[in-house]
């Protein structure tokens, strides 16, 4: 029998940002090893986070589990260190090898380390990145191809599924959602390289042909303070001649927390999801929105190019654009008014929700994923 490798693993827990997330499924799937697993609480990014306020959600039976895991031991020499926080450290470990988790976005991670201490980056420190648009920011930056893995996100196929019909009918109800109505999602922090200000010009354009049409803004202001309501204000100003009172109160706004059974519901309940991101690093929403049943419209070129499938959605044609260190892609306009189109008429033909769901069970579940990073690890 093998000896059992003892894995040290730094980030945040109990939270509900995307770093934090990640950590915690990969723990859940890394537990079912034979790893000797112990955890370092990293400080929280932002001094105002806390797990009453921004709770991932889990169920009672994996909050337990993630709390149950031994805690850092100074004195212990660990076989692997894995970082998976923000800023990234790549400060020395106590452990003969380390891996340190990190996205770029935007192609760049110049700003994106603990400290200034990227000027002490070694041929010892492996990168793992969640998408290949990421691992071109770590390429940009010098970092050896032979460092740096791709190793994807995923879903949790237990939670992220379609939903009854009288489950749906129920969550419609609760949002004032008529069974008529034609709902568009969106969730997320509502900054700019979401792609909001592209998603609300299409919606008032597409709300006087279809005034049947809502949009559901979710956003993540519990973390970053930033609320749907105030993008809406924030954008109207720039093509407020397409914008109605009707298309306006057309737009449902939610900021409450949502536990992880309430989020698939929310995105089980609405008839798209749509995200015209400029930049991101994976973007999991969409992987998650598609499990569970809903098709979904991406931007084409991007992160979502490493899991997207014809069968559960389509993409909106964009432009690579760049600006001193920084690269992203610049979604048309008209290609997203025409996929939205295509879905609330009944005409985007190669939609299989069932072909669609087997697709991504097969490649991207958190168990299937974390077997990635199981191997990288065994491998050191």
């Amino acid at each position: 029998m093998s000896k059992q490798k003892k894995l040290c693993i730094e980030g945040w827990r109990g939270i509900n940002h995307s770093y934090a997330l990640v950590n915690q499924y990969q723990l859940l799937e890394l537990k079912k090893y034979n790893f000797s697993i112990s955890h370092k609480d990293v400080d929280f990014y932002n001094k105002n986070w806390s797990y009453k306020v921004n709770s991932a959600g889990f169920s009672k039976k994996n909050q337990i589990i993630l709390d149950s895991l031994k805690t850092y031991d100074p004195e212990i020499k660990y076989d692997v260190t894995y970082r998976i926080s923000y800023p990234f450290n790549t400060s020395s470990s106590n452990s003969s090898k380390l891996f340190i988790f990190g996205t770029s976005e935007f192609q760049t991670i110049e700003e994106h380390f603990y400290k200034a201490n990227s000027l002490k980056i070694n041929s010892g420190i492996n990168f793992i990145t969640p998408s290949n648009w990421s691992k071109r920011g770590f390429l940009k930056y010098g970092i050896n191809e032979e460092k740096i893995t791709v190793i994807p996100h995923g879903f949790n196929n237990e939670i992220y599924k379609p939903i009854s019909k009288n489950r749906k009918t129920f969550f419609r109800k609760k949002l004032n959602i008529k069974d008529h109505e034609f709902v568009i999602l969106s969730l997320g922090s509502m900054t700019r390289n979401k792609g909001i200000d592209i998603l609300l010009k299409a919606f008032f354009i597409l709300h006087h042909k279809y005034p049947h049409i809502k949009l559901i803004l979710k956003d993540s202001s519990n973390l970053y303070n930033i609320k749907g309501v105030d993008s809406v204000r924030r954008e109207l100003v720039s093509f407020k001649q397409f914008v109605t009172e009707d298309a306006l109160n057309s737009i449902v706004f939610l900021s409450n927390n949502l536990d992880l059974s309430e989020l698939n519901s929310l995105y089980s309940c609405s008839n798209c999801y749509v995200s015209p991101y400029r930049a991101e690093g994976f973007n999991i929403p969409p992987l998650e929105a598609a499990a569970s049943g809903t098709p979904v419209i991406v931007t084409k070129g991007g992160a979502t190019d490493d899991y997207f499938h014809k069968s559960f959605g389509l993409q909106i044609e964009a432009s690579l654009k760049s600006s001193k260190a920084k690269t992203w892609l610049e979604p048309e306009l008209e290609s997203l008014i025409s996929n939205l189109e295509n879905i609330i008429t009944g005409n985007a033909n190669n939609l299989d929700t069932e072909f669609a769901r087997n697709y991504l069970i097969e490649k991207f579940t958190w168990r299937a994923v974390t077997k990635k990073l199981v191997r990288k690890i065994l491998e050191s």
